[in-house]
């Protein structure tokens, strides 16, 4: 249920920053748990969820593999680009979830997501310059950063997805 909570809020609720801040037991408190598991949303939104994050941590481990992450976790990686992929797949400034549940995930390619992955470490670097103390992993935890790579992917035209 944890898992599948902070997968949900990375990429339905689009809030990586809050599904790598809080702890299991917070994001499953009533208050989380109500907005996660609500009766309003359509059941199919949650494989949907898994199949994406299936995808972009299978992604990321042979990423990996030739180029080192920054930081610590592929976590930190993981929940920012599910996020960056409501956005790309639905090529929407905020996608509901009914927008989601529209999305062809089969539209997640690799080519894909090593280009939203080469934006997010940009944006990894281009914070870590300014902000030396913070490093990757609270750099990631931060509302403003989820903010840096929503502006990041809506303003980059470079993620046309053949259709």
């Amino acid at each position: 249920m944890a898992r599948l909570a902070r997968e949900f809020t990375a990429f339905v609720l689009r809030e990586p920053h809050t599904a790598l801040r809080h702890s299991d037991a917070l994001l499953l408190d009533d208050q989380h748990y109500v907005q996660i598991f609500s009766p309003r949303h359509d059941l199919d939104i949650y494989p949907l969820c898994l199949d994406v994050h299936t995808r972009l941590r299978a992604f990321l481990t042979r990423y990996a593999e030739d180029r080192p992450l920054l930081g610590d976790s592929i976590e930190n990686w993981l929940y920012p680009l599910a996020a960056m992929s409501a956005y790309t797949l639905t090529r929407l400034r905020q996608p509901s979830p009914r927008d989601l549940l529209n999305i062809d995930t089969g539209h997640l390619s690799d080519d894909l997501m090593f280009r939203m992955t080469g934006t997010l470490e940009q944006s990894f670097k281009s914070v870590l310059r300014r902000n030396k103390a913070g490093g990757v992993d609270r750099i990631a935890r931060t509302s403003d950063f989820t903010t840096r790579i929503r502006q990041a992917v809506v303003s980059q035209s470079r993620y046309h997805i053949e259709g």
